[in-house]
């Protein structure tokens, strides 16, 4: 098996670096497969599928659960459109979409000038006198309920 795409394997000056690549006969029928309506595949299924594929080249089970989920990822996002997400990454280029132009909202928390005489009257009944007796607030109880 050599680095002419039969071995399944990348290699990098004569090592392998771990992550499969499959074959062109691998690619087929996995992509025959998924084209006939198989989407997530069970282990039973997997355990057979990657029997098949290794007549073709090194495969482990572990690539097939992973080419299938990688490619039904990959067909959901060519079929809905691009969210309104901040960013949006393209897999043809390595450009970057811009972020939309936020616009700033301040609140009114006091408003002024806007409140009617019932509410005025409202909020000036919750101020004390002078002259009334200082009203202590009551005591914290800083004990622990779990205790």
């Amino acid at each position: 098996m050599g680095e002419g795409g039969t071995s399944g394997f990348c290699r990098r000056s004569g090592s392998k670096c771990g992550r499969w690549n499959p074959t062109a006969e691998q690619l087929k029928l996995l992509s025959q497969l998924f084209a006939s309506g198989l989407r997530t595949p069970s282990t039973g299924q997997i355990r057979k599928i990657s029997a098949l594929l290794s007549f073709y080249g090194h495969v482990e089970s572990k690539n097939v659960f992973y080419w299938f989920q990688n490619h039904k990822a990959r067909e959901r996002r060519k079929l809905t459109p691009p969210s309104s997400s901040p960013m949006f990454y393209s897999d043809t280029d390595n450009r970057v979409a811009p972020e939309p132009e936020r616009v700033m909202e301040t609140l009114q928390l006091f408003p002024v000038g806007e409140s009617s005489e019932a509410e005025e009257l409202r909020m000036h009944a919750h101020c004390r006198d002078d002259t009334a007796e200082p009203v202590e607030p009551p005591p914290l109880d800083l004990r622990l309920s779990f205790l």
